[in-house]
């Protein structure tokens, strides 16, 4: 079952998050994912340390480069690419993706020089690329603790040749039992792992901005059927089971006469390689969070959660935990859920009696059905909007989550002096 996230009673959680204002570590930050307000891990990212920028952040990315714009406005970045690009976008890939995870000695002293004169207490590192290889060795030249976020099964993810996977999955091993602190996005995850590599983690669920609004109640539009029917996405399309769903999705639509909307990077060309450009299909693009929020209540009636239905995706879907979820419970709209039995989002889904419609077979038969219900009672599509605003405020609310993120940054000597907060968890 899912744990839900640790509900601290708001007095205690007030005293813990003005303790920990006290005591914040400086703390610098290794990785290939860019620290930006934009989608998906870098937008956790850049939620989870705003209130570290002041004076105690540094950024060294060392994969993309985060655009200015969408930066952390105190924070002090660096931009240390570890991989070549020309290399990575070649027929190649696997083995350029092998050759730069072995080469960790190499980076890891080019980094070294890079911030030879900042201070820092402690490494924040995320498990994509090639960055937190090389974060654990900045971590253990300086005996500082390495502190590691998971979003997607990085051993299993990567794109390396056959040969490379023990290898990599045992580098991995030994960093995340390095690190002081193992940030996993879902109970599933930190269980396999602490089932694999002997130790336990900790689960950090996707985070809300902690400006986002609060909405009592579903938006007014929801409950008439004055307008085309309108399914949302939005997030980023980086494997093909994803592309299949929103293929699927479009064709059930059309039964419906209904449209999908597609907020996220993907562009028209990229649309077309895909064969996403489809008459029902519309190209929003990206969006910051809080327009995200508002445009969907003003335009869409149903958010579309899929995870890939794919054999060779199997693993990663079982421990990924979607991100979006964050944002879409804050809208108040219905959920659809769509992917295989045994996928985070449908055990969470499931966990969580209302919060989604959820639809486990592969195809549009299924989701065809599942949408005709949605489009034709707006009754339903109100009870499943409360019941996402509900669910979401107990799993994804900035309070709790970013509790949870400060306390694992901690040192050990400054969480014992911390209020315990354990005995007001509670768990499903």
């Amino acid at each position: 079952m899912f744990n839900v996230v640790e509900n601290i009673h708001l007095s205690e959680r007030k005293t813990s998050l003005s303790i920990s204002a006290q005591v914040l570590p400086k703390v610098i930050y290794v990785g290939d994912v860019p620290v930006e307000a934009s989608y998906h891990g870098s937008a956790l990212l850049h939620r989870l340390l705003e209130k570290y920028a002041t004076a105690k952040l540094t950024i060294v990315e060392t994969g993309s480069e985060s655009l200015p714009a969408r930066r952390l406005q105190d924070a002090k970045y660096f931009w240390q690419p570890i991989a070549s690009r020309r290399w990575m976008n070649t027929r190649f890939h696997p083995y350029v993706v092998g050759f730069y995870s072995a080469a960790t000695n190499r980076s890891a002293r080019k980094i070294r020089s890079c911030v030879a004169d900042i201070e820092f207490d402690s490494v924040l590192t995320v498990a994509h690329g090639f960055g937190w290889l090389t974060a654990g060795a900045l971590a253990e030249s300086r005996n500082v603790p390495l502190n590691l976020i998971v979003h997607d099964d990085w051993p299993r993810v990567a794109q390396v040749p056959g040969p490379l996977r023990g290898w990599l999955d045992q580098r991995f091993a030994e960093v995340y039992c390095q690190s002081h602190s193992r940030l996993c996005v879902s109970p599933a995850m930190r269980d396999t792992y602490e089932k694999n590599y002997g130790e336990t983690g900790q689960v950090l669920y996707p985070v809300r901005d902690r400006r986002c609004s609060e909405f009592g109640a579903p938006p007014v539009r929801l409950s008439r059927n004055d307008h085309q029917f309108t399914v949302a996405f939005a997030g980023s399309i980086n494997t093909s089971g994803y592309v299949e769903a929103l293929k699927h999705l479009s064709a059930a639509l059309t039964l419906v006469d209904g449209r999908v909307l597609i907020f996220g990077p993907l562009d028209q060309s990229e649309a077309q390689a895909f064969r996403l450009d489809l008459p029902n299909v519309v190209l929003r693009g990206l969006l910051d969070s809080a327009d995200l929020i508002a445009t969907l209540r003003d335009e869409a009636d149903v958010l579309f959660a899929p995870m890939s239905f794919a054999k060779e995706d199997r693993l990663n879907m079982e421990m990924a935990f979607p991100s979006k979820l964050a944002d879409y419970t804050a809208v108040g709209l219905p959920l659809l859920v769509y992917g295989p039995q045994y996928s985070s989002v449908v055990r969470w889904a499931t966990d969580n009696s209302g919060v989604a419609d959820v639809v486990t077979n592969e195809g549009s038969d299924q989701l065809s059905e599942t949408l005709s219900r949605l489009r034709a009672s707006s009754e339903r599509r109100v009870e499943l909007g409360r019941r996402a605003l509900e669910v979401g405020r107990e799993y994804f609310s900035y309070d709790a989550i970013q509790d949870v993120f400060d306390r694992a940054l901690m040192p050990a000597v400054v969480q014992t002096q911390m209020p315990a907060v354990a005995a007001s968890c509670s768990t499903r």
